[in-house]
């Protein structure tokens, strides 16, 4: 995969106001897929969606001879990077620092290749996390994938509208 291709499309997201979380190509089902997944402070609608998708449309038609593309047999996906959004570079991990995140890994250290824990922030291409009460140092190019970790609170929700218990009539 090209940085200058890489670096065209994270042009175009960024000149449309939108944060370029992710943009890359993979095989999807023996099919190549330019994927590509955006941010922005408000969120991420359907419509922000089909704005970027365009613009990289017409920019992947006007450039044919890109040779990832393997002569326009690809598809193009344009999404939000969701509520647990993937970590990618030093950089989320520094962004996210004290946020909970999953961190798997391409071979074992410590006997283990998944730690979760919260970020505690990113030294010499490491990140570091807090992991059941002991820091843990991971080089950046030992990870696999990472991905920020929603939980889900219980405690402090309203109930919802109309949810009150019905008294019984007899």
């Amino acid at each position: 995969m090209t940085e200058n291709f890489l670096r065209h499309i994270e042009d175009i997201v960024t000149g449309l106001g939108y944060e370029c979380v992710h943009a890359g190509i993979r095989t999807d089902f023996g099919r190549l897929k330019v994927q590509i997944l955006i941010d922005t402070l408000g969120g991420i609608n359907a419509g922000d969606c089909e704005l970027v998708s365009g613009h990289v449309n017409k920019y992947l038609d006007e450039n044919v001879d890109i040779p990832e593309l393997d002569k326009g047999r690809y598809y193009l996906e344009v999404s939000s990077p969701g509520i647990e959004r993937p970590l990618y570079r030093l950089e989320d991990y520094e962004r996210f620092q004290g946020k909970e995140a999953r961190i798997r890994l391409g071979k074992l250290i410590e006997g283990r290749k998944t730690f979760t824990g919260i970020i505690q922030g990113v030294s010499d291409g490491n990140v570091i996390i807090l992991c059941e009460g002991e820091e843990k140092t991971i080089p950046l190019d030992a990870i696999r994938g990472g991905n920020l970790v929603y939980r889900f609170d219980d405690e402090g929700k309203k109930k919802p509208k109309g949810s009150k218990k019905r008294r019984e009539t007899r």
